[in-house]
């Protein structure tokens, strides 16, 4: 009997989890979206509502137009591979196979890139040309027959699954079927509730897990039993929690990106957020000249014209509240393309 093992990032696994699984937890995988479109109307899906049947392609929180900008946010991410998805991407082979091939010219042979797909449409000409391109890892949405096509060739394949409650007999049955057909892994993923399902997973009967933002109550239970089932096979499982995802995916993405775009003055919280002073003003030179004034040196503040501010450090900021005559805060700001203040705390006003 195998044991049953706790991942890096706190989620349980029978057998050595995947490489794509393994960049994910160290927050060094850029999520690539290169389309909303989709032919199946899965009603768990959890693709935003912003995105959903609409044909863009995004990196991680970017709207992506063209290749350099693809090239510069990932490696404002530090990312040391990709996941591509959707939507559903072989819907777009073509731009899939461009995405493959640029990405290893950039960033060479040992950058990882998985594709997770249902293989909608899909021919042995586009495997063929997808495993040419350099594709590491494809995670197979339910389709066997294309599990079955994708073991022709050398690369590492599996299935990928949301866990339903109550349906560890069909999991199991999956398990030994994935392990008859010399399938490398099955990851199974914890349901969760998002904005676009919330109806249809309450019309299913399914209800938030307590203490989860997002989770479904039953799925993790039920993932646990397959796991326990799969310590007397040879396929290797891994289940994907909610919690993997935002303590460890996403925050370690979030301080990896913020490492690569801080300011001098700028401290990364352990949210991954970054914590600063801002001061605003109707007229930001008036702010700039009072600064310089006070004999600021210029590296240590910054006017941000799109936001209307001028930034400073946090220290700083609560040093000076009472002797500017302008309103000061301290900020910890998403650290994405299009960053915001997830928090924003008054100090003088």
């Amino acid at each position: 009997m195998r044991k049953l093992e706790e991942t890096p990032g706190k989620s349980s696994a029978i057998g050595p989890i995947t490489a794509g699984c393994s960049h994910c937890i160290e927050g060094k995988k850029t999520v690539l979206f290169v389309t909303g479109l989709c032919r199946q109307n899965c009603w768990y899906c959890t693709i935003s509502a912003n995105r959903w049947q609409r044909d863009e392609v995004w990196a991680n929180e970017r709207l992506i137009k063209t290749d350099d900008e693809l090239i510069d946010e990932i490696r404002k991410c530090g990312s040391t591979g990709v996941g591509i998805t959707g939507g559903e991407p072989l819907l777009v082979p073509e731009r899939v196979v461009h995405f493959i091939k640029l990405l290893k010219k950039n960033f060479g042979k040992g950058f990882h890139i998985h594709l997770y797909t249902c293989g909608i449409g899909i021919d042995p000409l586009i495997l063929k040309k997808l495993h040419a391109a350099g594709l590491d890892e494809i995670r197979i949405h339910k389709n066997r027959e294309l599990v079955k096509s994708a073991l022709k060739f050398d690369w590492s394949v599996g299935m990928e699954v949301p866990v339903l409650p109550g349906q560890e007999n069909e999991l199991c049955e999956l398990v030994d079927w994935l392990e008859s057909t010399g399938a490398h892994f099955l990851n199974l993923n914890e349901l969760e509730f998002s904005e676009r399902n919330v109806e249809p997973m309450e019309k299913q009967g399914l209800k938030l897990k307590e203490g989860s933002l997002t989770a479904v109550a039953g799925s993790a239970e039920t993932a646990m039993k397959v796991l326990k089932y799969a310590q007397n096979k040879k396929l290797n499982v891994h289940f994907c929690t909610a919690a993997l995802k935002l303590n460890y995916q996403l925050r370690n993405r979030l301080k990896n990106r913020a490492r690569n775009i801080k300011k001098s003055f700028e401290k990364i919280t352990k949210d991954g957020f970054l914590l600063k002073g801002v001061i605003f003003g109707a007229n930001l030179e008036k702010i700039k000249s009072e600064l310089m004034r006070l004999k600021l040196p210029e590296k240590e503040f910054y006017v941000s014209i799109e936001k209307n501010r001028v930034e400073i450090s946090a220290e700083r900021a609560r040093h000076l509240a009472n002797k500017l005559p302008f309103k000061v805060a301290v900020v910890e700001e998403y650290p994405t393309a299009e960053p915001w203040d997830f928090e924003l705390t008054p100090l003088n006003y």
